[in-house]
């Protein structure tokens, strides 16, 4: 959100960026509804940008056009450990869909993520703008100084697991049984978990690695698949969220079943192909272009 907001500043507008409180909620959501209607009040500003569908709770009753932008959880819904959609995402996904009906305009980072609306007046209005990357960050850099930064072996083949491990939907376990499967053609493949990290040093853990692996239930994009590209790295995935990506770049990205072996092997195929380190995303998902978008899409809002 901030790498967006200064995207649009770039293109000329002004942006004044209202923090609702991360993990609070609907009721952090609601309690903000008074430093919402403060801004609105000191900017006036042409619309306003809601980023989370259950976050448009924060927003008071207003003029000013509402768009809306969805990024997985707050359509999907979120699994418990079995699999099973929470009671709690549950509410918050009626909530996404009030904020929908609200909003003037809505965006949704992916084709799937967007039928995840229920009615075809709320995709009727809603487009997707896919997560960008800000290549000017995400940049290839040398794998044997991003090694030695590190502090990691130079002979190992690691396979990068940048995910919140503490989400079930992430599935650490599949990306675990899938690299012990690849341990059997390949002993110098290691599973290499990383986050937490902060967005700036994310390029050089990219440049380490060989390969990155995505094993989630449930995706909205996500965003980590093209920084990896991004970063000039392959990537082998389950079927799930931005699957539009893996036909845009066929040479570098792997769709497998969500089962070690299949995983396995096409983590195996990406990585006997020796590759130059080179970005390997579609200029169409730099994050000016998208911000373009939203620029016109705001723009969209405003005149209706």
């Amino acid at each position: 959100m901030v790498r967006l907001a200064g995207a649009l500043r770039a293109l000329g507008h002004r942006v004044q960026l209202v923090e609702l409180g991360a993990g609070q909620g609907p009721w952090g959501y609601l309690r903000a509804r008074a430093r919402v209607a403060t801004a609105i009040r000191e900017v006036a500003p042409d619309v306003v940008h809601v980023h989370y569908g259950s976050a448009s709770l924060a927003v008071p009753r207003t003029s000013v056009p509402i768009v809306t932008s969805f990024i997985g959880d707050d359509l999907n819904g979120t699994p418990d450990r079995f699999g099973r959609t929470t009671w709690k995402s549950r509410v918050e996904v009626l909530l996404s869909h009030y904020g929908a009906w609200r909003s003037m305009r809505c965006i949704t980072v992916s084709a799937s993520l967007r039928s995840r609306l229920r009615s075809a007046a709320l995709r009727g209005k809603t487009v997707v703008i896919r997560d960008a990357v800000d290549p000017a960050v995400f940049r290839p850099l040398p794998r044997a100084a991003a090694r030695e930064r590190l502090g990691l072996p130079p002979g190992a083949v690691l396979v990068i697991f940048p995910h919140d491990t503490t989400q079930p939907t992430k599935r650490l376990w599949l990306a675990e049984a899938a690299v012990a499967e690849l341990q059997r053609r390949l002993p110098a493949a290691a599973l290499w978990v990383v986050n937490g990290k902060a967005p700036d040093e994310m390029p050089w853990y990219y440049a380490a690695a060989d390969t990155m692996i995505v094993t989630s239930m449930r995706e909205g994009g996500p965003s980590s698949v093209k920084e990896a590209l991004a970063c000039g790295i392959p990537v082998v995935s389950v079927s799930v969220g931005d699957t539009e990506l893996f036909r845009e770049v066929p040479d570098d990205t792997r769709v497998a079943a969500d089962n070690p072996t299949d995983l396995a092997a096409a983590l195996h195929d990406v990585l006997k192909v020796p590759r130059e380190r080179r970005s390997l995303l579609p200029t169409s998902l730099h994050l000016e272009v998208a911000a373009r978008a939203i620029a016109a899409l705001y723009r969209e809002a405003i005149a209706t």
